[in-house]
């Protein structure tokens, strides 16, 4: 981040004290957990957060994770929380891109990624990633999806301008295949797990308005609140469950 982009500046002041920066929850982390056709061992996260999943993955397996995440106070706060949950000899925090992912080939049996993908592009994390997984290895990794044909105009054009490569779950299966992965399963979060990130967020915002009345990073925020909150028959996160071929 930029520390003299003002924009960033108040996006970030927004989300510093909220735990969870996306969609999901402990209950749909174990159901892709369960999914998956054998045990871990070594686990990359990528796009950690503040390790909500990265603590989930530690109570219910006891493979060894590497929690990757590209800003420095949230690996702060999940070294931290490892720490209190007693899990820091399972867990190593990275500060890394997920574009220059600092671990050799072959290492890992799973990657998780919940929410993230997004930032480099779906297709290009299934293809930059596949080298860090063994022989038959495990990817489980959530993304924003239409869930209708024929989504309004108003929803359309925000999600334009906020993740232009927003698409079907059926091209997202077609990306899959097309990057040398055989599909496990999927399945749509649900609305709770959307509560559980946009209803802390919205007390934040409001929180936040008499101190930033100007602050267009606010603005934006409240807007993507209330399209949450009115239109999410129309779009919705899809964790996909898939192994190497």
């Amino acid at each position: 981040m930029n520390d003299n982009d003002p924009y960033m500046n108040d996006f970030m002041k927004v989300f510093e004290t909220l735990i969870r920066w996306g969609p999901g929850s402990a209950d749909e982390t174990l159901k892709a957990l369960n999914m998956l056709p054998v045990e871990p061992s070594k686990i990359i996260e990528i796009g950690s957060g503040k390790g909500l999943a990265t603590l989930e993955l530690a109570a219910q397996t006891n493979a060894e994770i590497t929690a990757v995440d590209n800003e420095p106070s949230a690996i702060e706060k999940l070294a931290e929380l490892a720490n209190e949950h007693g899990y820091a000899h399972q867990i190593k925090p990275v500060c890394a891109s997920m574009t220059e992912l600092p671990f050799d080939d072959d290492s890992a049996d799973l990657i998780w990624s919940e929410g993230s993908a997004y930032i480099m592009g779906v297709a290009n994390a299934l293809t930059q990633w596949r080298r860090l997984l063994t022989s038959n290895g495990l990817m489980v990794f959530s993304d924003l999806v239409w869930l209708t044909d024929e989504p309004s105009d108003d929803v359309v054009a925000f999600w334009k301008n906020e993740y232009a490569d927003m698409t079907s779950i059926t091209t997202r299966l077609q990306q899959i295949e097309q990057a040398g992965y055989e599909l496990v399963d999927h399945f749509t979060l649900s609305e709770q797990a959307w509560k559980n990130y946009y209803l802390p967020l919205d007390e934040r915002v409001n929180a936040l308005r008499p101190s930033m009345p100007n602050s267009q990073a606010l603005a934006d925020i409240a807007t993507e609140v209330e399209l949450y909150k009115s239109q999410l028959h129309q779009f919705g996160y899809q964790m996909f469950i898939i192994k190497k071929r």
